[in-house]
């Protein structure tokens, strides 16, 4: 499929509507193959800012549909979660925009995969694969009364990502690195410290 048949599914008229919650939505949860090549096309009018939130917001619904006896998976994408933010925050700094978008795809493609998910109907105890996408909404249904499931994300939670700190001002950066220069910024009072209750003399212990 074509950029301009995409934008036509989705009823944009331009690449800037990408920006909106329900478009981003819809692209990751599409069923069509799509290629990176058009992913990244998709997201040419869109921000790392504007990424980050949608992003962040999506996981936020995502992870609201988890079942209780999911805590694992629920943990893993909360973890996940944490990453993508910061990952995004320190990108936004290097100036590296297409990493972004490609992290976001990786993750689209883990989501989309069929065979992440073991699910169990638990009416007939059939047994069959599914993608985290479709396992979260037959949870939902669930949820609706419409259906009774078991789900096995053992298989999803495979994805590799890098942690990154949460992201940090420019002013808390600053001090933080002055405070690497002169560790004595870090206490309450650098000229009588009480650490646990217990008085330092000045030039004893770590500040050495």
């Amino acid at each position: 499929m074509k950029l301009e048949n995409w934008l036509e599914k989705l009823e944009m008229e331009s690449l800037e509507d990408m920006a909106y919650l329900d478009a981003f939505c819809y692209v990751m949860e599409a069923d069509e193959a799509l290629p990176e090549e058009i992913f990244h096309q998709l997201f040419s009018g869109v921000t790392e800012e504007e990424i980050r939130e949608m992003m962040d917001q999506y996981l936020e619904e995502v992870m609201s549909g988890i079942s209780e006896d999911c805590i694992d998976f629920y943990s893993f994408l909360s973890s996940y979660r944490r990453s993508f933010k910061g990952m995004v925050n320190y990108l936004i700094r290097e100036d590296r925009r297409e990493r972004v978008v490609g992290e976001l795809f990786r993750f689209r493609e883990w989501y989309r995969d069929p065979e992440a998910v073991l699910c169990t109907d638990l009416d007939d105890e059939r047994e069959f694969a599914a993608s985290v996408c479709e396992s979260l909404i037959l949870g939902r249904m669930e949820k609706l009364a419409e259906g009774n499931f078991r789900f096995d994300f053992s298989g999803a939670m495979d994805m590799e990502f890098d942690e990154y700190e949460e992201y940090i001002d420019e002013e808390e950066e600053d001090y933080l690195d002055m405070a690497d220069d002169d560790p004595r910024l870090t206490l309450i009072d650098p000229e009588d410290p009480v650490i646990d209750g217990e008085d330092y003399e000045r030039g004893e212990s770590y500040l050495q």
